[in-house]
């Protein structure tokens, strides 16, 4: 008798007397605005977009993108209108005639299988109504529906009514609204429906979890018994014809919707997926989570898509090519030295393989991937020598065995050159040198050097000389940064992943500004001698890559079980890195062993042994070659005023007239003062040289 009592209220039209058009009023205040139903009742998606507008990744917890109604194709609209409400367009929001025969069907069937409500009682109940209500049973949740139904088709038009059911309904596998519904089973925009997608999608909502086509057997039976039902519907009104309706239901529609479902990455793309959970942490945190994943954002970002393709390629074909010695991860970041924009960024050989805990980014943008980096670390020893005048690159030092601070050093390779230049210790990575020169610098004014380029992380022991041989973990990204201040004019740069931030309204809440982390830490002078410094390992290592404009250098860590390369052109900087990741070959020839007690009998684990040339030669130099095989190279760099060409003797570094060789210097600090055989180190007096009798 209750349900009864609906009928009876519904037939007299709810307006008919002064009662029910107080009760209108009454329930009709709660009826928000077309817009509040539109943005702040509709969550949308945000969307990761690379530099140059291509989708990467879409973020959502109800996946959705609001389209107006003339961008949802008219064959949706009428295959929606023929199954869910047949006379839409003539009735005022209630089908008096469709509810009661459903309501004498309930009660005939004690069941509620036949539906009843139109398109416009089911946008109030899915984006008027609270939740609880909307889920409710009761007499006056149903009273209260048909009368804002009814209100709503005074205050909206129908077309408004329909674009607010097309863009909020759900089609199931987290697709809210036609569009996301297109591109999930179609990979289409909802305006390039076809008649059978349409009529597909069409039934989806009466059951999205029941007509799941992805799910179980039953599933997809249910899928294609709804989708026939539909077909039915449109044949029976008229919008399609039989032999339509035929063909579609008898094409390959549903085969390769699951073929292309199947074939679409997890929840992401292991492409990309350390770039895109960097980016969700970086809008996280200066909008919040819910404009992240609520908030319809358009998110530009640096990443440049063929790029981090060929990033990731060799990276993998590293792994590969060194698996027989143990490794079994590695990691490359690609970045704009002169404005830190982020166009590549590989994490790990594989983001999904959890034995190499695959998911930790080892381009050091989060503190669990930070590493040591190795004799990469000298730079921050020379320069910091440079800088304070205490060195040249023409300055000898000292490659001998010899006893700093109470222990007694060997090089890594029991070699000892004896006196050779700062210029040919850098491009051999000899440690001899580095340890002396950082004994003569002082640990504080090496780390204090460091930290000015933008390297954050702490150095456990900075009054430990074996700190230049770069053991402390340090971030990737930052590293590249700094090495990036002497490719770039003296600029620390912060590494930056994102270019512009749109929200769902099209405004703009971000544009990056390249010049605004610039701060001139060192001068173009230093930078330019250390960026010619660099030349000397790729040269060595590398083949010189055709005298282009490149300059790096390389790392291996303690014990051998990771190397790294970074470097840099004058448009590009690269740091690549291969490592062990729990498994592989333990070497006690590490830089600790070495430095005490090399083995008589020489390596003591030949096989496992992983510099960081070998990461130059497999993944840092084939990946340079073939970004610039679709890149213009740059120019060489141009020595600024500051720098000065001097002609010195390998002897000392002192001047002369002929014989020696071309070197530069920081001009006013530390240049040549006296001839060859009577050049001191820099702020020494002259040697005495002998007089010939």
């Amino acid at each position: 008798m209750a349900l009864m009592l609906v009928i009876v209220v519904s037939s007299i039209g709810l307006l008919g007397t002064m009662t029910a058009l107080g009760m209108v009023d009454y329930f009709a205040g709660d009826l928000p605005t077309i817009d509040q139903l539109q943005t702040s009742k509709l969550t949308q998606t945000t969307r990761i977009l690379d530099r140059k507008g291509n989708l990467i990744e879409a973020l959502y917890h109800q996946n959705r993108t609001v389209v107006p109604l003339s961008k949802i194709s008219s064959k949706l609209q009428r295959a929606t209108i023929d199954t869910e409400d047949r006379s839409f367009y003539a009735n005022s929001g209630v089908d008096y005639r469709r509810l009661t025969i459903a309501i004498f069907y309930d009660l005939t069937h004690h069941s509620a299988t036949l539906g009843g409500s139109t398109i416009t009682q089911q946008v109030v109940k899915n984006d008027v109504l609270d939740t609880q209500e909307a889920q409710s049973r009761t007499i006056s949740r149903k009273f209260h529906e048909l009368v804002l139904a009814e209100e709503m088709e005074r205050r909206y038009s129908k077309d408004q009514i329909l674009a607010l059911y097309l863009n909020s309904i759900n089609y199931g596998n987290g697709a809210y609204g036609a569009e996301a519904a297109a591109e999930t089973y179609f990979q289409v925009h909802a305006s390039d429906l076809t008649w059978a997608q349409a009529t597909f999608l069409a039934g989806l909502p009466q059951a999205p979890s029941d007509y799941d086509p992805f799910g179980t057997p039953d599933q997809l039976a249910a899928a294609k018994d709804r989708w026939r039902q539909v077909l039915d519907g449109v044949v029976t009104v008229g919008d399609l014809s039989s032999a339509a309706a035929y063909a579609a239901y008898n094409s390959d529609l549903i085969e390769k919707m699951i073929a292309a479902h199947k074939a679409q990455a997890g929840a992401h793309n292991p492409l990309t997926a350390h770039f895109v959970d960097y980016v969700e942490q970086y809008i996280a945190q200066r909008y919040g989570a819910r404009a992240l994943y609520e908030g319809g954002l358009m998110i530009y970002t640096t990443l440049d898509l063929p790029t981090q393709a060929l990033a990731d390629k060799w990276v993998k074909s590293g792994v590969t090519a060194y698996a027989k010695r143990g490794v079994n991860n590695g990691a490359m970041l690609v970045m704009n030295p002169n404005d830190g924009e982020i166009l590549a960024m590989v994490g790990s050989a594989d983001y999904n393989n959890a034995a190499i805990r695959g998911q930790i980014n080892l381009t050091g943008v989060d503190p669990l991937g930070w590493r040591g980096v190795g004799s990469s670390f000298k730079v921050y020893t020379y320069g910091a020598a440079l800088q304070a005048g205490l060195v040249t690159p023409a300055s000898l030092v000292n490659d001998q065995t010899g006893v700093i601070g109470g222990h007694t050093f060997n090089d890594w390779d029991a070699k000892h050159e004896g006196y050779i230049s700062l210029r040919v210790a850098l491009a051999q990575s000899r440690n001899l040198p580095a340890l002396w020169t950082y004994r003569q610098v002082g640990g504080t004014q090496v780390t204090t050097f460091m930290h000015q380029l933008g390297v954050t992380a702490t150095i456990e022991n900075p009054d430990g000389i074996a700190t230049t041989l770069g053991h402390d973990p340090i971030s990737m990204a930052e590293h590249l940064a700094a090495y990036s201040a002497f490719d770039n004019g003296g600029y620390r740069i912060l590494p930056h992943p994102v270019l512009k931030v749109l929200d769902v309204d099209g405004t703009v809440l971000e544009n990056f500004d390249p010049n605004a982390s610039h701060v001139q830490v060192v001068s173009p002078d230093l930078g330019y001698v250390m960026t010619d410094l660099l030349r000397g390992p790729v040269k060595l290592y590398l083949g010189d890559l055709g005298g282009r404009p490149v300059a790096g250098k390389s790392g291996t860590t303690e014990a051998y079980t990771g190397s790294i390369f970074i470097g840099y052109t004058p448009d590009l900087a690269v740091a690549a890195s291969l490592m062990h990741i729990d498994s592989g070959p333990e070497c006690k020839s590490g830089y600790a062993y070495l430095a005490t007690s090399f083995p008589a009998s020489g390596w003591q684990c030949p096989t496992g042994v992983l510099f960081g040339e070998n990461v130059g030669t497999s993944v840092w130099k084939p990946f340079i070659e073939g970004y610039y095989s679709s890149h213009p190279w740059p120019a060489m760099w141009k020595q600024p005023a500051g720098v000065v060409t001097r002609m010195v003797c390998p002897y000392d570094g002192g001047t002369i007239a002929m014989g020696g060789y071309n070197e530069i210097f920081l001009k006013g600090v530390g240049e040549p003062r006296y001839p060859c055989g009577a050049n001191p180190p820099p702020g020494s007096a002259p040697y005495k040289v002998p007089s010939v009798t």
